[in-house]
């Protein structure tokens, strides 16, 4: 059942939600202010921080399972499927990482480099607080967090329904919202707390899509790249640097460009934005092999495998 719920997943969020969002997650910053006034009413002390995160995880996924034991033997389990869906479809990203690309593009090609910045606090949360010396910066940042995106929307979703079902995605989309509607108010032990999970719940995808980059680029350059920081972890590591270095290996050497051509294209504004256009267009390319490249594991395995 979970490949087709994938599959399902994928199209609505490619046909119906892909222009507009229909799911809005401010529903979860309003959660959890409610979370946190009813356990401050309680425990009545600020240094006491725990109670209220594990009150928004417990919350939800103890709704999440009475859902599931009520749709349980029911319609076949139509019912059960619709659950699951609907969880994957909030948790997925709003907009499709190829409109992304798309959007900033269209945008980059029109040498506006103010819009393109308008363009990035509007779609990327780190880059409200983020000065940009020069469109360089500007463009360095879309492609690392285009990556980034891509990896906790979709691929760590993945991961995650595949080993724990919706209780595994309906937990890692807690996590990130917790990271998002966060601000000064927030206690800092769990600010601190949430990005250990975060790292956490990341850990294997992260290896995953990384071999995959390799398996679907340069192999040889990201592998061993891969080999050389396998085993780091830690708040103090970067995990969207370090996928993007990945995906940076597994383009160096995949596809030729001739050098020469590309010192003299640099050497003027356009040039130096049409290569940095190549660059997006080629990081999005890569990330859509991976996206196929798990289904086929995913389609053996369903076939094959007793798991799934």
């Amino acid at each position: 059942m979970k490949f087709l719920v994938i599959l399902i997943c994928l199209a609505l969020n490619y046909f119906w939600l892909r222009n507009y969002d229909r799911f809005d997650d401010r529903w979860f910053f309003r959660f959890r202010e409610n979370m946190e006034s009813v356990t401050q009413r309680v425990v009545r002390n600020d240094a006491i921080w725990w109670p209220a995160l594990a009150l928004i995880y417990v919350v939800p996924l103890l709704f999440l399972g009475l859902l599931l034991q009520l749709a349980q033997d029911q319609a076949l389990g139509l019912f059960t499927m619709l659950i699951h869906i609907l969880v994957v479809l909030i948790a997925f990203d709003r907009t499709q990482p190829g409109k992304l690309a798309r959007d900033f593009l269209e945008i980059w090609s029109g040498n506006d480099v103010e819009a393109a910045m308008a363009f990035l606090r509007n779609e990327f949360r780190g880059a409200r607080n983020q000065d940009f010396a020069n469109e360089e910066e500007v463009a360095y940042f879309f492609r690392k967090h285009l990556v980034y995106r891509s990896f906790e929307r979709m691929f760590v979703q993945f991961f995650w329904y595949l080993a724990a079902g919706p209780y595994g995605v309906l937990a890692s989309y807690i996590t990130y919202q917790l990271r998002d509607s966060g601000d000064e108010k927030t206690h800092p032990k769990s600010a601190d707390a949430v990005e250990i999970v975060i790292h956490l719940i990341e850990w294997i995808p992260l290896r995953l899509v990384a071999l995959t980059f390799s398996l679907a680029g340069n192999f040889v350059h990201c592998f061993n790249q891969l080999k050389k920081s396998f085993w780091e972890f830690g708040r103090k590591v970067d995990n969207a640097g370090l996928l993007y270095s990945f995906a940076g290996f597994a383009l160096f050497g995949g596809i030729a460009r001739d050098d020469e051509a590309d010192a003299e294209e640099r050497e003027t504004d356009a040039g130096g934005r049409n290569y940095q256009a190549w660059e997006i267009e080629s990081l999005q390319a890569l990330l859509e092999r991976c996206q196929l490249l798990w289904l086929g594991v995913l389609a053996v395995f369903t076939i094959f495998g007793p798991v799934f």
